[in-house]
């Protein structure tokens, strides 16, 4: 874990002018279940992580009721930044949908409970991208690649810089494991990503950025030198105890190589 705090470290060493007025708001939001380690692992290193402290709502979702994560949860409750919702039901992504009519700000940044790791400041990176990037509308953070994950993001055929001033976004697709996009932007397509029904197969980024797409023209890429760690994969999720819950994960979502893949660790 050291050496992925020393990659990230200072990779975001020049400045940027600060585009966020004060009257404008950042929504941060965390869908979680059943992975409580994953969840305070990540919560708390989020906390340490931001740029706008008075400027900031920061909503966590848990997705059906969890005694393990609730413990997670109960340590926040006396922040008065930090909502915690909670459904009674486990209904999978399409809690997004949920999730995204309760978000009051400007601009919305959207974390996995497995990103353990993000560069200090994401939050005002996130934002300036998004303004010195007006014809993007979905940017994620980049991702550390290493033996063991990589980190869910495709190689790097799939994409091709876009150089701006001292920015650099690779244009391509963008998973949602810490991504922004501007809520002006969503509330033009949210009838039509309500209208669709969210899986592991549909997931919200690839539907959020292909509405995007679609309706506003809006492209869709990675902050290059912004990055954080997603500790997606079978490794991990052996690692901290939840591999047999992803594979039922999968199964559910009928995604059979997936689960032949995760099954391979079982025995490792």
């Amino acid at each position: 874990m050291n050496l992925i705090k020393n990659m990230i470290s200072d990779i975001m060493s020049k400045s940027y002018a600060t585009f966020l007025p004060k009257q404008q708001l950042i929504s941060i939001c965390i869908l979680t279940w059943n992975r409580s380690t994953f969840l305070e692992m990540c919560f708390d290193n989020l906390l340490g992580k931001l740029y706008y402290t008075n400027n900031v709502e920061i909503t966590i979702m848990c997705d059906g009721e969890n005694n393990q994560t609730d413990k997670v949860l109960e340590k926040y409750k006396e922040n008065s930044r930090i909502r915690v919702v909670r459904n009674k039901t486990h209904i999978g992504l399409n809690a997004y949908k949920k999730l995204f009519r309760m978000l009051k700000g400007d601009y919305i940044i959207v974390i996995d409970d497995d990103v353990l790791e993000l560069p200090s400041h994401f939050d005002k990176t996130m934002v300036e991208y998004l303004n010195l990037y007006p014809d993007y509308g979905f940017l994620a953070l980049n991702v550390i690649q290493n033996e063991f994950t990589n980190g869910a993001k495709p190689d790097e055929s799939h994409y091709k810089d876009d150089v701006r001033h001292d920015g650099i976004v690779q244009e391509g697709p963008a998973g949602g494991w810490c991504s922004c996009f501007r809520r002006r932007d969503y509330r033009k397509i949210r009838s039509i990503f309500n209208f669709n029904t969210l899986s592991m197969k549909q997931s919200q980024d690839g539907v959020l950025s292909g509405l995007f797409g679609k309706y506003l023209k809006l492209k869709r890429g990675i902050i290059k030198n912004a990055i954080c760690f997603h500790a997606s994969g079978p490794y991990y999720a052996k690692k901290f105890g939840y591999l047999k819950t992803e594979i039922e994960k999968y199964q559910s979502s009928n995604l059979p190589s997936f689960v032949e893949h995760y099954k391979t660790f079982l025995d490792k």
